[in-house]
Protein backbone atom coordinates (compact mmCIF):
# COMPACT_ATOMS: atom_id res chain seq x y z
CA UNK A 1 0.00 0.00 0.00
CA UNK A 2 1.90 3.00 -1.28
CA UNK A 3 1.38 6.69 -0.58
CA UNK A 4 -0.88 7.24 -3.60
CA UNK A 5 -3.22 4.44 -2.57
CA UNK A 6 -3.41 5.81 0.97
CA UNK A 7 -4.27 9.27 -0.41
CA UNK A 8 -6.92 7.74 -2.64
CA UNK A 9 -8.54 5.86 0.25
CA UNK A 10 -8.48 9.01 2.39
CA UNK A 11 -10.01 11.12 -0.38
CA UNK A 12 -12.95 8.76 -0.92
CA UNK A 13 -13.55 8.44 2.82
CA UNK A 14 -12.78 4.73 3.17
CA UNK A 15 -10.16 5.40 5.86
CA UNK A 16 -9.51 8.19 8.34
CA UNK A 17 -6.98 6.53 10.66
CA UNK A 18 -4.43 3.71 10.27
CA UNK A 19 -6.80 1.41 12.18
CA UNK A 20 -9.42 1.83 9.44
CA UNK A 21 -7.13 0.03 6.97
CA UNK A 22 -7.91 -3.22 8.74
CA UNK A 23 -11.65 -2.86 8.12
CA UNK A 24 -11.34 -2.67 4.31
CA UNK A 25 -13.08 -5.29 2.16
CA UNK A 26 -12.41 -6.26 -1.44
CA UNK A 27 -15.75 -4.78 -2.47
CA UNK A 28 -14.67 -1.38 -1.11
CA UNK A 29 -11.67 -1.28 -3.44
CA UNK A 30 -12.92 -2.74 -6.74
CA UNK A 31 -14.95 0.34 -7.79
CA UNK A 32 -11.93 2.61 -7.33
CA UNK A 33 -9.63 3.82 -10.08
CA UNK A 34 -6.50 1.62 -10.56
CA UNK A 35 -8.14 -1.29 -8.72
CA UNK A 36 -8.97 -4.38 -10.73
CA UNK A 37 -10.31 -7.54 -9.11
CA UNK A 38 -6.85 -9.09 -8.73
CA UNK A 39 -5.13 -5.98 -7.36
CA UNK A 40 -7.86 -5.43 -4.79
CA UNK A 41 -7.70 -9.10 -3.78
CA UNK A 42 -3.90 -8.89 -3.36
CA UNK A 43 -4.15 -5.79 -1.17
CA UNK A 44 -6.82 -7.31 1.07
CA UNK A 45 -4.71 -10.46 1.45
CA UNK A 46 -1.71 -8.32 2.43
CA UNK A 47 -3.79 -6.45 5.00
CA UNK A 48 -5.03 -9.72 6.50
CA UNK A 49 -1.46 -11.02 6.74
CA UNK A 50 -0.34 -7.77 8.40
CA UNK A 51 -2.84 -8.28 11.23
CA UNK A 52 -0.44 -10.73 12.87
CA UNK A 53 2.72 -8.88 13.80
CA UNK A 54 5.69 -9.48 16.07
CA UNK A 55 5.91 -7.09 19.03
CA UNK A 56 9.24 -5.53 18.01
CA UNK A 57 8.00 -4.81 14.47
CA UNK A 58 4.79 -3.33 15.83
CA UNK A 59 6.72 -0.98 18.12
CA UNK A 60 9.02 0.07 15.28
CA UNK A 61 6.04 0.68 13.00
CA UNK A 62 4.44 3.10 15.45
CA UNK A 63 7.01 5.72 14.44
CA UNK A 64 7.92 6.74 17.98
CA UNK A 65 10.68 9.37 17.87
CA UNK A 66 14.11 7.90 18.72
CA UNK A 67 12.81 4.32 18.45
CA UNK A 68 14.67 2.58 15.65
CA UNK A 69 14.64 -1.11 14.82
CA UNK A 70 17.14 -2.12 17.52
CA UNK A 71 15.49 -0.04 20.25
CA UNK A 72 12.15 -1.65 19.40
CA UNK A 73 13.79 -5.07 19.73
CA UNK A 74 15.37 -4.10 23.08
CA UNK A 75 11.97 -2.98 24.40
CA UNK A 76 10.25 -6.15 23.23
CA UNK A 77 12.91 -8.41 24.69
CA UNK A 78 13.01 -6.59 28.02
CA UNK A 79 9.28 -6.30 28.72
CA UNK A 80 7.96 -9.27 26.74
CA UNK A 81 4.48 -7.87 26.13
CA UNK A 82 2.87 -4.76 24.73
CA UNK A 83 0.82 -4.15 27.89
CA UNK A 84 3.96 -4.07 30.05
CA UNK A 85 5.62 -1.56 27.72
CA UNK A 86 2.52 0.62 27.63
CA UNK A 87 2.30 0.72 31.43
CA UNK A 88 6.04 0.92 32.17
CA UNK A 89 7.35 3.69 34.39
CA UNK A 90 9.94 6.08 32.95
CA UNK A 91 12.72 4.77 35.19
CA UNK A 92 12.06 1.19 34.05
CA UNK A 93 12.41 2.18 30.39
CA UNK A 94 15.48 4.27 31.16
CA UNK A 95 17.07 1.29 32.88
CA UNK A 96 17.23 -0.78 29.67
CA UNK A 97 20.79 -0.98 28.28
CA UNK A 98 21.32 1.16 25.15
CA UNK A 99 18.19 3.26 25.78
CA UNK A 100 19.21 6.73 26.91
CA UNK A 101 17.31 9.48 28.69
CA UNK A 102 15.98 11.15 25.54
CA UNK A 103 14.69 7.94 23.95
CA UNK A 104 13.19 6.74 27.24
CA UNK A 105 11.29 10.02 27.69
CA UNK A 106 10.05 9.85 24.09
CA UNK A 107 8.73 6.31 24.60
CA UNK A 108 7.11 7.15 27.94
CA UNK A 109 5.45 10.29 26.57
CA UNK A 110 4.16 8.44 23.48
CA UNK A 111 2.34 5.90 25.61
CA UNK A 112 0.84 8.64 27.77
CA UNK A 113 -0.71 10.47 24.84
CA UNK A 114 -4.46 9.89 24.64
CA UNK A 115 -4.52 10.12 20.84
CA UNK A 116 -1.86 7.42 20.55
CA UNK A 117 -3.66 5.11 22.97
CA UNK A 118 -6.87 5.55 20.99
CA UNK A 119 -4.99 4.53 17.83
CA UNK A 120 -3.69 1.38 19.55
CA UNK A 121 -7.17 0.48 20.79
CA UNK A 122 -8.52 0.90 17.26
CA UNK A 123 -5.84 -1.34 15.73
CA UNK A 124 -6.49 -4.11 18.25
CA UNK A 125 -10.26 -3.77 17.94
CA UNK A 126 -9.95 -4.16 14.16
CA UNK A 127 -8.05 -7.42 14.40
CA UNK A 128 -4.35 -6.60 14.83
CA UNK A 129 -2.72 -9.27 17.00
CA UNK A 130 0.66 -8.49 18.58
CA UNK A 131 2.88 -11.44 19.41
CA UNK A 132 6.32 -11.78 20.89
CA UNK A 133 8.87 -14.12 19.35
CA UNK A 134 9.27 -17.32 21.36
CA UNK A 135 12.58 -17.69 23.15
CA UNK A 136 14.81 -20.25 21.47
CA UNK A 137 16.94 -22.78 23.31
CA UNK A 138 20.18 -21.11 24.36
CA UNK A 139 18.53 -17.69 24.20
CA UNK A 140 21.70 -15.90 25.33
CA UNK A 141 24.29 -17.76 23.28
CA UNK A 142 24.77 -14.93 20.76
CA UNK A 143 24.74 -12.19 23.38
CA UNK A 144 27.44 -9.64 22.65
CA UNK A 145 27.65 -10.59 18.96
CA UNK A 146 26.31 -8.55 16.05
CA UNK A 147 25.49 -9.73 12.54
CA UNK A 148 25.04 -7.60 9.42
CA UNK A 149 23.46 -9.27 6.38
CA UNK A 150 24.09 -8.52 2.72
CA UNK A 151 22.95 -10.34 -0.41
CA UNK A 152 20.28 -13.01 -0.69
CA UNK A 153 20.27 -16.14 1.47
CA UNK A 154 19.15 -19.51 0.10
CA UNK A 155 17.64 -21.18 3.17
CA UNK A 156 15.69 -18.23 4.59
CA UNK A 157 14.93 -14.56 4.11
CA UNK A 158 17.24 -11.99 5.64
CA UNK A 159 14.43 -10.90 7.97
CA UNK A 160 14.03 -14.48 9.24
CA UNK A 161 17.80 -14.73 9.74
CA UNK A 162 17.76 -11.51 11.77
CA UNK A 163 14.91 -12.81 13.92
CA UNK A 164 16.86 -15.99 14.67
CA UNK A 165 19.90 -13.95 15.75
CA UNK A 166 17.79 -11.73 18.00
CA UNK A 167 16.02 -14.72 19.56
CA UNK A 168 19.46 -16.01 20.57
CA UNK A 169 20.46 -12.70 22.15
CA UNK A 170 22.47 -11.26 19.26
CA UNK A 171 22.07 -7.91 17.54
CA UNK A 172 21.43 -7.10 13.87
CA UNK A 173 22.49 -3.52 13.14
CA UNK A 174 21.66 -2.06 9.74
CA UNK A 175 25.20 -0.97 8.91
CA UNK A 176 28.77 -2.23 9.21
CA UNK A 177 31.03 -0.73 11.87
CA UNK A 178 34.31 -1.67 13.51
CA UNK A 179 32.22 -3.27 16.28
CA UNK A 180 30.37 -5.63 13.91
CA UNK A 181 31.14 -9.27 14.78
CA UNK A 182 30.22 -10.85 11.43
CA UNK A 183 28.98 -9.83 8.01
CA UNK A 184 26.90 -12.66 6.53
CA UNK A 185 27.28 -12.55 2.74
CA UNK A 186 24.69 -14.24 0.56
CA UNK A 187 24.51 -14.19 -3.23
CA UNK A 188 24.97 -10.80 -4.95
CA UNK A 189 26.19 -8.95 -1.83
CA UNK A 190 25.97 -5.18 -1.79
CA UNK A 191 28.14 -2.33 -0.56
CA UNK A 192 28.22 -3.70 3.00
CA UNK A 193 30.51 -6.47 1.74
CA UNK A 194 33.15 -3.99 0.54
CA UNK A 195 32.78 -1.93 3.68
CA UNK A 196 33.37 -5.05 5.80
CA UNK A 197 36.55 -5.81 3.84
CA UNK A 198 37.86 -2.28 4.32
CA UNK A 199 37.12 -2.36 8.04
CA UNK A 200 38.57 -5.88 8.31
CA UNK A 201 35.30 -7.25 9.74
CA UNK A 202 34.98 -11.04 9.52
CA UNK A 203 32.87 -12.10 6.51
CA UNK A 204 31.11 -15.46 6.61
CA UNK A 205 28.88 -17.29 4.14
CA UNK A 206 25.43 -18.71 4.78
CA UNK A 207 26.72 -22.17 5.67
CA UNK A 208 29.05 -20.74 8.31
CA UNK A 209 26.22 -18.61 9.69
CA UNK A 210 23.94 -21.67 10.06
CA UNK A 211 26.69 -23.49 11.93
CA UNK A 212 26.93 -20.60 14.41
CA UNK A 213 23.16 -20.80 14.97
CA UNK A 214 23.14 -24.53 15.60
CA UNK A 215 26.42 -25.26 17.39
Amino acid sequence: MGEKIVEQLLNVGLIATPADIFTLKQGDLEPLERFAEKSSENLINSIEKAKNIVLSKFLYGLGIIHVGEQTAIDLANHFGSFEKIKNAKLEKINGIPNIGDVAAKSIFDWFHNEKNLKLIDGLIKNGVKIKNLPKMAGAEKLKGLSFVFTGELDSMSRETAKEKVRALGGETPASVSKNTSFVVAGSSPGSKYEKARKKMVKIINESEFLKILTK
